[in-house]
């Protein structure tokens, strides 16, 4: 059968049977084209339904929709984009069961689901647990943590639904099943464990002293049938630093060894509960369609009466708002990653990505995520099934401790796809077991680059939030070197890694959306303008800025892309009392070798282009070097506001001399020799042997682009290129 061209209105079908088709549109050209194009017909008819049966406001004139097509990581999609206001209002189309008609006619449709109308209706809890036993049942790993699990220090004991109970119990050894909330804090006080009332909470913890988040999470580790849960606020004590350092650096293991965790994803603070009802601009509309003449005969609010209603002369397909769920993975008609109060939490990150199994309470459905699977209320489970190949590509011969490691890939656009559509299992300590060095060094970069953009309520948490991450990613490096029984085989300091130090050590700090519109973005940059409030971590260190982090190469990934040039002499960390060197740290030190480059510093042409006045990383200083280059670029990432040397300008311009600093050659980029530094201020030392010597802070990186064009035949090394190097000399740098 002959293909037909795609509809120049809506684009289908898209030209390529894989990937996304996004086509540009309007819904007026679409309606006019309706008689013509079954897609059109649909797709106009169900934007019109859904605008006159909900609150949403209509536009005047929808002439800038984006309509798209295409196969996603777990199936196919039909999404349609309005742009109302700032926002973008997704609208999903989907069918209850892929016919050979639709398959013929419209092979890029979904199957979707009708969800209950609430997440804490029995239908809600039934799903739920269908979940959970299928993953108790048939997934080796996720219950591979079960088999020792020893109870925490301290667990709620909860009793039954018949007998309810609730104490805080202080465990002697025994195993048994428990439940850990994740959950976001908020600013409101609420009921926690302290001092004063440790003996009266082991006798009894009243039920209506609990906020709502902690109350639902209760009741529902009655109704899964389990005794005890592990609240974090109620298990440990408030305001003995010590009790809370020794069960932070077990809170990992806590979470990765839990039966459960409860995600309470769209509440704010622990007063929004765990539940929610379905917003009515979530409700479904049902397309009726006839298949004789195309012709839409009717259209109505869906519900499980006339869900999949399908008869030999028609066919019904569904419309409704995107449900925003915690990755693309689970969805094939997902929107963007929601930015959930609990995306937002650094603590809950690792939380997530420990834990063997976690059921999400989110805005619209209940979301379930394993170390092997993925589900949601709205999407057939067939089609969010993870299997091994999805996990690894070609490599994945078994997900086992003893699968052999295989060749490096370059194939790093699918490390992006797995992150963003399969994150627990990307991020998880079975896939990561059998990664190679380069891939496992790749992940971390994608890991603090997701990390770094959450927020912490202390600063000082910063290393403990992610220790049970690095401890997991250290039994893995280790393996790689035959260490395999020592967790900390491979040196983990302040966030880098001994065995890709160099690499690890050229950040920069990377905001994604710097639209003047986003309250939340340009909170972020006025709070990276300074460093932590405190010292948390070495200069050298991404831990020591307060902003999202990007690594070089991180959008190509290639093991060849970068050749390192300088020599790593020493590294040191010193942690804080009652931690290790994964967690709080109270001192650093780097001893590099190297050529070292003098600059001095001037003022950036561009001082700013937001019309708030922000500055953004790269707008803040420039630098004048010592020779004339022709026909190369900086591109200069300061760490933080760079106060100091802001200051040093403005007394430039009274008169004094330009300030200078110093350009660390890290090393090259391969393709096209572009050398990437380190941009180094001198500072005074702290002990004894600092004094005696230079001593450095890091502000920022540089990488000089280039280098100028030159004949075919010209064979100079990239050294000579850059005749700004010639004022290079090596030496030995400290930087704290």
């Amino acid at each position: 059968m002959e293909e037909l061209p795609p509809c120049k209105w809506c684009g289908h079908p898209p030209t390529s049977s894989v990937g996304l088709s996004v086509f540009r549109s309007s819904l007026i050209a679409m309606e006019a084209n309706a008689s013509t194009c079954l897609t059109c017909s649909i797709f106009s008819t169900g934007i019109r339904t859904y605008l006159s049966n909900t609150s949403m406001p209509v536009p005047s004139d929808i002439d800038h929709l984006a309509v798209i097509l295409g196969k996603l990581a777990v199936g196919k999609g039909m999404t349609v984009e309005i742009p109302l206001g700032p926002s973008l209002l997704r609208l999903s189309f989907f069918c209850s069961k892929r016919t050979s008609w639709v398959i013929r006619n419209l092979p890029f449709l979904d199957i979707g689901k009708q969800i209950p109308k609430t997440t804490s209706s029995d239908e809600s809890l039934s799903w739920a647990i269908q979940q959970i036993n299928h993953c108790r049942d048939s997934h080796q790993h996720c219950n591979s943590y079960l088999s020792a699990a020893v109870l925490p220090k301290r667990v709620v004991f909860v009793g039954t639904t018949a007998e309810p109970a609730l104490r805080l119990y202080e465990s002697q050894g025994e195993r048994d099943f428990y439940i850990c909330l994740s959950y976001c804090w908020g600013r409101r006080p609420f009921l926690r464990t302290l001092f004063d009332n440790l003996e009266t909470h082991k006798r009894c913890i009243n039920p209506d002293d609990l906020p709502p988040t902690m109350h639902d999470a209760i009741e529902y580790t009655r109704q899964l049938g389990v005794h005890y849960i592990w609240i974090d606020s109620l298990c440990i004590i408030q305001d003995s630093v010590l009790d809370w350092r020794e069960e932070a650096g077990k809170m990992a293991s806590i979470y990765q060894r839990s039966y459960l965790v409860l995600s309470a994803t769209s509440s704010a603070d622990a007063y929004g509960g765990m539940h929610v009802s379905l917003p009515s601009d979530y409700q479904t509309f049902a397309l009726t369609v006839n298949t004789k003449t195309n012709e839409i005969r009717d259209s109505n609010i869906a519900d499980q009466a006339n869900f999949s209603m399908t008869t030999n002369t028609t066919e019904t397909f569904y419309v409704r708002r995107t449900y925003d769920h915690v990755n693309r993975g689970t969805s094939s008609y997902a929107g963007r990653i929601p930015m959930l109060p609990t995306n937002k939490r650094g603590w809950i990150f690792q939380e997530r990505f420990l834990s063997s199994r976690v059921l999400h309470f989110g805005p619209q459905e209940l979301y379930f995520e394993c170390l092997e699977d993925s589900a949601c209320q709205c999407t057939d489970h067939s089609n969010s099934s993870l299997d091994q190949e999805s996990v690894l590509g070609s490599k994945g011969g078994g997900l086992n401790e003893t699968t052999p490691r295989q060749s490096p890939t370059d194939n790093f656009q699918q490390h992006s796809s797995m992150r963003k559509t399969i994150a627990k299992a990307y991020y998880g300590p079975v896939v990561w077991r059998i990664m190679t060095r380069d891939e496992l060094m790749y992940a971390w970069h994608n890991m603090v680059h997701d990390f770094t953009r959450r927020d912490l309520t202390y600063a000082k948490d910063l290393f403990p939030a992610i220790s049970g991450l690095a401890r997991e990613m250290s039994i893995a490096r280790a393996a790689l070197h035959g260490n395999a029984d020592k967790a900390r085989g491979t040196g983990y300091y302040a966030g880098l890694w001994k065995d890709s130090l160099v690499r690890d050590l050229c950040w920069k700090v990377g905001f994604e959306n710097i639209a003047t519109d986003d309250e939340d973005e340009v909170k972020r940059i006025k709070a990276w303008t300074d460093r932590a409030l405190g010292w948390r971590a070495p200069t050298w260190s991404w831990g020591s800025v307060n902003a999202p982090v990007k690594f070089l190469g991180q959008e190509h990934g290639t093991k060849d892309f970068f050749t390192p040039l300088c020599e790593v002499l020493d590294v040191s960390c010193t942690a804080a009392a009652g931690s290790d060197e994964l967690g709080e740290l109270i001192a650093g030190r780097l001893v590099l070798r190297g050529q070292l480059l003098p600059a001095r510093v001037t003022h950036p042409r561009l001082k700013t282009c937001r019309q708030d006045g922000l500055r953004l990383p790269w707008q803040i200083l420039s630098l004048e070097f010592g020779v004339l280059v022709e026909n190369f670029v900086q591109h200069l990432f300061v760490d933080d506001g760079c106060q100091d040397l802001l200051g040093l300008l403005d007394e430039m311009d009274a008169g004094g001399d330009p300030p200078v600093v110093y350009c660390f050659l890290l090393g090259v980029v391969r393709k096209g020799g572009s050398p990437v530094f380190l941009l180094l201020k001198k500072v005074k030392g702290q002990s004894e042997e600092e004094v005696a010597q230079d001593v450095y802070h890091r502000f920022g990186r540089l990488q000089l682009t280039g280098p100028p064009r030159r004949a075919k035949n010209d064979r100079t090394p990239w050294k000579e290129r850059f005749g700004v190097l010639a004022q290079a000399k090596e030496e030995v740098v400290t930087i704290i």
